[in-house]
């Protein structure tokens, strides 16, 4: 395989892994939410395609994510394109679990859906912006070991 078709294979696989995470995250999201509202109803079982749209819309959206170039593990701050796609997804999520009556036509469960959709978009953000810090700290710190190394192993040799 050549080199150029080699680097869009990479590219295409660190979008695809991205999208993959992004829809497990936010697929386990939304079940553990469903899972709590159906607990508190009394009732130990979940609907089998409740579950399986939860997964197509977090696989769909993912993808709507990456092409918009809107991935939140990769930004520093919230500006309005970020706003705009937190608040779109967590938008289509309600709207898909309002349509596929996830919540047995519960408002106040749809409502509560919408802005702990909303919550878990802004703690995902400050979950991966920590992340960053720690493992731009810590390939800094390797880098400065690294460095010193070298000139350790360079001022023995002369």
């Amino acid at each position: 395989m050549n080199k150029k078709l080699w680097g869009l294979v990479e590219r295409w696989l660190t979008i695809k892994i991205g999208v993959e995470i992004r829809c497990c995250l936010t697929f386990f999201l939304m079940l553990f939410f469903y899972c709590v509202h159906r607990l508190l109803l009394g009732a130990a079982e979940a609907n089998i395609w409740h579950i399986s749209e939860m997964v197509m819309i977090a696989y769909l959206f993912g993808w709507v994510q990456a092409l918009l170039h809107a991935d939140f593990d990769e930004i520093d701050h919230l500006g309005l394109k970020e706003w705009a796609v937190l608040l779109l997804g967590a938008g289509t999520y309600t709207l898909t679990a309002w349509l596929f009556d996830w919540f047995g036509g519960n408002g106040l469960a749809t409502t509560l859906f919408l802005v702990y959709m909303i919550g878990c978009g802004l703690c995902t953000v400050l979950i991966c912006r920590i992340k960053r810090a720690i493992d731009s700290k810590l390939l800094a710190d390797d880098l400065k070991e690294f460095q010193q190394r070298s000139g350790d192993e360079r001022g023995g040799a002369i």
